[in-house]
């Protein structure tokens, strides 16, 4: 799971949406989604996962990627809308690696990256600050109705993965082209 918790009761936020009377916060849509905020169900793909602090949970699964930044958001229906959800937890789509199970065709595997950028850079400074040092990679495992629902979610994800690859390389593109070093000069004589 994404920083190893789920949030059972939503971060409170002050900054909410339009008609945001039930207390979570406003996406405008899941590409800006945040923990707790609320999001529409319409891609998403309904499915279970088990998380140690709360049992099962019937969530959607929503992959999204936005320009050069790309996450799995998973969503828990809203009580009242039924088009509507909150959203549980996330992580980063980069090396999801989806995979499904050989003995259970129902169940995706996922490969969950943790990245903190203060954690890295205290590390390679050689000092330790008070961050735990057993940051890992978990795994999500995500339980669907049938082998074609589990398929389809691995397809989803795969799709959204190769949009944010395609967006991260067209941008970089410019950049590693001979001619743009060409111009470059060699040395401080030019």
């Amino acid at each position: 799971m994404y920083r190893g918790s789920l949030l059972e009761h939503p971060l409170p936020n002050t900054m909410q949406g339009p008609g945001a009377g039930s207390g979570q916060t406003h996406a405008s849509g899941v590409s800006s989604a945040s923990f707790g905020s609320e999001v529409s169900l319409a891609s998403g793909v309904p499915c279970r996962i088990a998380f140690s602090n709360a049992g099962f949970r019937n969530v959607y699964a929503i992959p999204v990627a936005t320009v050069i930044s790309g996450r799995l958001l998973l969503v828990k229906k809203h009580p009242f809308r039924s088009q509507r959800g909150v959203v549980l937890t996330m992580a980063p789509l980069a090396g999801l690696s989806p995979k499904i199970d050989e003995v259970h065709p129902i169940w995706l595997h996922l490969r969950i990256r943790e990245f903190d950028p203060k954690f890295v850079s205290n590390k390679k400074k050689g000092y330790h600050s008070n961050m735990p040092s057993h940051v890992a990679d978990g795994k999500w495992t995500l339980g669907f109705q049938d082998a074609k629902a589990c398929e389809a979610a691995r397809l989803l994800i795969l799709e959204e993965i190769r949009k944010q690859r395609s967006n991260v390389e067209s941008l970089l593109s410019p950049l590693l082209h001979n001619d743009i070093l060409e111009d470059v000069p060699n040395g401080p004589d030019g």
